[in-house]
């Protein structure tokens, strides 16, 4: 024995070897493994290395360790671990939630939660989203602001100001890890072992709370991820309508799962029917939010919805989310009245005025985008 543990462990396949066999790894023998690979120069090598570190610690059952030595690997990359953070000092001492998710979800549908973040934005919620560009469906938060004319790259300041005045901001996480986006992006279509947080904690800036939605049903897991990087308030959740389909976001239909992170402490997992726990009466018919024909249609159709003028299974997704925001906030007591807050405010007129307001202010053009919505006809 004490000679094997003399020997220097040959990564990453020695952890290879002992996930074939359905052996844990520990956090340091992932993040050495993980590193190699994405040290890798040879691109096909470095990605079928990766794939199967991934997916091979997903089929046996990620752990808290095996996820963490990942992300200290690949946001070591980029030294975001340990660059500090620049705070935003907010009016009132108002809370700032940090809106991400894991993407690569089981149906795929228009974009639900950038449309949220700008319902909840109009409540008074400040939100802070990360964005990146699609992997697996049609548009992606970075594609749905690229569409929409928003320039994500303007500076910080600008950011801030826009932030205080209409309560939304918009990161890259691209921009924010870009040695590790090189490396990563474009390959997985499915949750894998990474999903479990690694979009969580990508912000450039400090957050007060996040809403992290996961596209798989154990948001325990990610709770305890999160917490390790000590994020100390936060919800993930997750939805399904089958049992086998799930979403980083909430539907109208189907079961919800919620873990709530309070003040470092992960408490008890949730799972219920999202219509009883929200005193719903909506008749949602699925086929309302799923992805249209093209990049275009599939942002139109979000900004419809934005207009006032989505069918009810629409508005009630957006509201459903929007709500988790709200009530993160602080800005509601719940998440059935952060709902009726969201529809209220959405069917006013006034999440359609700030958006354009927020188009303009991150160099957009909101006449463009007007004429754009109008004579469009969603299916």
């Amino acid at each position: 024995m004490d000679i094997i543990k003399s020997q220097k462990i040959k990564e990453p396949y020695e952890s290879l070897y002992k996930l074939n066999i359905g052996n844990s790894l520990d956090e340091y023998e992932t993040e050495e493994a993980m590193t190699l690979i994405l040290k890798e120069k040879d691109t096909s090598k470095r990605i079928s290395l990766l794939t199967m570190l991934l997916n091979g610690i997903m089929i046996k059952g990620p752990t808290v360790n095996e996820i963490t030595g990942l992300i200290n690997a690949s946001l070591g990359m980029d030294n975001l671990l340990n660059k500090p953070k620049p705070k935003i000092s907010l009016p009132n001492n108002e809370i700032l939630v940090g809106v991400a998710s894991s993407g690569k979800k089981g149906i795929k549908t228009i974009n639900i939660t950038s449309t949220s973040c700008f319902v909840a934005a109009s409540c008074g919620a400040n939100i802070a989203k990360a964005c990146s560009h699609s992997t697996s469906s049609k548009t992606g938060s970075s594609d749905f602001l690229d569409i929409c004319g928003i320039d994500i790259n303007i500076p910080l300041e600008k950011k801030v100001e826009i932030l205080k005045k209409y309560h939304i901001s918009f990161f890259s996480i691209e921009n924010t890890t870009p040695k590790f986006a090189e490396v990563y992006g474009g390959v997985f279509y499915a949750p894998h072992a990474m999903s479990f947080a690694l979009a969580g904690l990508s912000f450039p800036i400090e957050i007060d709370s996040l809403a992290y939605g996961l596209s798989h049903p154990n948001v325990k897991l990610s709770a305890e991820v999160l917490k390790k990087f000590n994020i100390k308030n936060a919800l993930v959740y997750s939805s399904t309508y089958d049992g086998i389909h799930y979403l980083d976001e909430l539907l109208p239909i189907g079961c919800v799962n919620l873990t709530r992170i309070k003040d470092s402490h992960v408490e008890k997992t949730i799972s219920a029917d999202i219509q009883e726990a929200l005193n719903l009466e909506s008749s949602f018919n699925i086929s309302k939010i799923k992805e249209r024909n093209d990049k275009i249609n599939n942002v139109l159709s979000s900004l419809k919805i934005l207009k006032g003028e989505g069918n009810e299974s629409q508005r009630d997704a957006i509201c459903i989310n929007a709500s988790i925001f709200l009530l993160l906030a602080g800005k509601v007591n719940s998440m059935e009245e952060g709902y009726n807050t969201a529809k209220q405010v959405l069917n006013s007129g006034k999440v359609w005025n700030d958006f354009l307001a927020v188009i303009n202010l991150y160099n957009g053009n909101s006449k463009k985008i007007t004429e754009l919505v109008n004579n469009y006809n969603d299916i």
